[in-house]
């Protein structure tokens, strides 16, 4: 793979990202010589409060970006994180929305650009950016708020979810990729924040179908100090598709994956 950092583009070779924007000090120079810096200050869900960022439209870094010639409404927008979150969304609708990729938090001390994480003691901050959300039309599950984000991808629609539903679609896949997909990977496709729920044994294999819907509604009433989010917001036909989903992918295992 051939990566210009300063450009943010890589060469499409299969398998590949379409681009690849890395954040770091190089790129964030550059970015600071093409794009003015934007100040915005938004309703913070990470850090429950209002919160003042310095950045960068993340619009205009995307329109930076070659996606090797496929229509918009192919290619999704994946955020790389140090901690293995991946979020992903479609490229049309990171595009229409006001996101500012975050380099600073104007409210840190004096001499900081970042305050810590919430719950981080002083050791860990957003840096090397923060992706947050002006006025976005939906919730944190279509727009996310990754943090120490370290590089945004284009990919296309069939490379972001590659295996992820053989044989024609299902109800519940849709809603795994909006709810799940950004930490869990089924098939080795998806984020690695949490464990892969596939490979090689499916989750539907070895947990309880009852506690598993519990599971995701409320992690921490099975499971004491889980990072896991509750989803107790949704609805309850919604998390039964996405178990039977779950389910389903685990009889379409990739090649090689044994359940003992």
């Amino acid at each position: 793979m051939i990566c210009l950092p300063m450009v943010g583009w890589c060469a499409a070779l299969p398998g590949a990202p379409l681009a690849v924007f890395p954040i770091n000090e190089e790129s964030i120079a550059h970015l600071r010589k093409q794009h003015p810096l934007a100040s915005v200050e938004v309703d913070d869900p990470v850090y429950k409060r209002k919160q003042r960022y310095q950045g960068f439209w993340l619009r205009d870094v995307l329109k930076d970006l070659d996606s090797g010639g496929h229509a918009k409404t192919d290619v999704y927008v994946r955020f790389r994180c140090k901690d293995g979150y991946l979020p992903i969304m479609p490229l049309a609708r990171a595009v229409q929305a006001k996101g500012l990729i975050a380099i600073r938090d104007a409210n840190a001390a004096q001499g900081a650009d970042w305050q810590p994480a919430p719950g981080s003691g002083t050791f860990s901050t957003p840096a090397p950016s923060y992706l947050v959300w002006v006025s976005p039309p939906g919730g944190p599950d279509e727009y996310p708020w990754p943090y120490q984000m370290d590089a945004i991808e284009l990919v296309s629609s069939s490379e972001a979810l590659a295996g992820l539903d053989p044989g024609g679609s299902k109800p519940g896949q849709a809603l795994f990729v909006t709810h799940c997909l950004k930490c869990h990977a089924v098939n080795g496709v998806g984020g690695t924040f949490g464990p892969e729920l596939n490979s090689p044994c499916g989750v539907t294999e070895y947990w309880n179908p009852r506690l598993l819907r519990q599971f995701i509604m409320n992690a921490g009433s099975v499971r004491a100090g889980t990072r896991m989010p509750n989803f107790d917001s949704l609805p309850a036909k919604d998390i039964q598709l996405i178990i039977e989903y779950l389910h389903f992918m685990a009889g379409h295992k990739k090649p090689g994956a044994v359940c003992p």
